[in-house]
């Protein structure tokens, strides 16, 4: 799957941020939001951070060394949210709307394909960018309220996380779509070049970004009517959730 252009992905994070700047201004900073342990104002520190730290990538130095994509950033992820909570736990802090027009003016003129290092790994300027767009739609859905997200930043999203799903399982022998943004090809075995594949399985992209995120476990999509699958091997649990 073709990554997204650089442009798209600034122009998708600015309109994303927009949409978290107004529901974190309508919600109760005190309430609890849907992380375990964390109030709406952890999640806009846990936000405002990483956005920060974009911003200081874009105007720092070149990093050398091996890089990594999406699939090294995901493997990563694990215990990333709670280092970030201690580090950032009792600083002042911006909020989300003074911080996001400072981190897209420094992204408006940096090298997408420059090397960057955060504490993933070394990644393109690009993919560290993309990582904070799936952060602003995951975390969109974490809020008390959660606001839809900007279609395209979602769009954006799906695929991205869609193109890391047929890379955990390669293959042709199941369809796995989420119209309108995404249709990939998994898992080894039979395959097909034309005409229905042998299995199909079919989500909208809010059910899809909660199962990826583990929000949603598989068998209560399946419960809720939020999957459609025909064929066989179209129980895709085993590979989810893909973010943690």
């Amino acid at each position: 799957m073709r990554p997204p252009a650089f442009r798209d992905v600034r122009r998708g994070l600015q309109a994303q941020w927009a949409i978290l700047s107004t529901a974190l201004a309508d919600a109760d900073p005190a309430a609890p939001s849907r992380v375990a342990g964390w109030a709406v104002a952890d999640l806009e520190r846990h936000l405002v951070h990483t956005g920060q730290s974009l911003g200081r990538l874009a105007a720092g130095p070149t990093t050398t060394g091996p890089i990594t994509g999406i699939e090294g950033w995901a493997a990563a992820l694990p215990g990333l949210a709670d280092r970030i909570a201690q580090e950032v736990a009792g600083t002042a802090a911006p909020s989300l709307v003074e911080m996001a027009p400072i981190t897209l003016g420094v992204l408006d003129t940096a090298d997408p394909d420059r090397p960057v290092a955060q504490w993933t790994g070394i990644h393109r300027l690009g993919d560290a960018t993309l990582f904070r767009l799936v952060d602003a739609v995951v975390h969109a859905l974490d809020l008390p309220d959660p606001p839809a997200p900007d279609p395209g930043a979602e769009r954006i999203v799906v695929r991205a996380l869609a193109g890391l799903l047929a890379g955990r399982a390669p293959g042709r022998s199941v369809e796995f779509r989420v119209p309108p943004a995404a249709a990939v090809q998994l898992i080894g075995g039979p395959r097909h070049t034309r005409g229905t594949p042998p299995a199909v399985v079919e989500t909208d992209p809010a059910t899809f970004l909660q199962l990826a995120t583990g929000r949603m476990a598989w068998s209560v999509a399946v419960e809720r009517g939020r999957l459609r699958a025909s064929g066989e091997r179209t129980d895709l649990s085993p590979l989810l959730p893909l973010l943690s």
